[in-house]
């Protein structure tokens, strides 16, 4: 038979059902586990660990200097916004308000009961020594809520979805076994 001979009869087709699913079926399979497995697992370990990082803890605060403040003050166009007095705040919220007003970057988390996280959600103005400043929460810093059930489950869904892609190997082998089993039998 030369190199130009080509078959006139397509090749017969001797795979199954079965081997079809074994061979593209499993793998593709596997490889979905994998990709859901490690969503699961990172959102999983994320949620167990986040509180040991200190990765979720209070909310912030934000505090503007009074040159800032004035345009919230002075401006009859902005929204109405609450005032407090200093004396009127919670004692974490007085806390972190004097904390931010002496840091540089002005922001302070409240650590404590935060009563007023609704006004200061929407921006309040706190009145303290005569001074009128601007207030809002700049950062939540709340944790991620899901289950940490989701991490072994993940890991479970990995080790699946290996499973799945080694399974064309694998039934290779198996049926290279038989195959030899067969011959041997003869």
């Amino acid at each position: 038979m030369s190199g130009d001979e080509r078959y006139s009869s397509p090749v017969p087709d001797d795979r199954t059902v079965g081997s079809l699913v074994l061979t593209y079926g499993a793998p593709f399979v596997g490889t979905l586990l994998v990709a859901v497995g490690i969503a699961g697992g990172i959102l999983g370990g994320y949620a167990v660990a986040q509180s040991e990082l200190g990765l979720c803890s209070n909310p912030t605060i934000i505090v503007y200097s009074p040159v800032e403040s004035g345009q919230y003050v002075e401006n009859p166009e902005t929204p109405t916004l609450d005032r407090f007095t200093v004396a009127e705040l919670a004692p974490a919220e007085r806390r972190a308000f004097g904390e931010a007003v002496q840091s540089p970057r002005g922001v302070a988390d409240v650590r404590g009961q935060f009563v007023h996280r609704q006004a200061f959600q929407r921006g309040v103005l706190v009145t303290s020594d005569g001074t009128v400043r601007y207030a809002t929460i700049s950062s939540t810093n709340s944790c991620l809520s899901v289950d940490p059930l989701l991490f072994p489950l993940g890991v479970v869904s990995i080790l699946l979805g290996i499973l799945g892609i080694l399974t064309p190997p694998l039934y290779r082998k198996l049926l290279e076994r038989e195959e030899r089993a067969g011959r041997m039998s003869r």
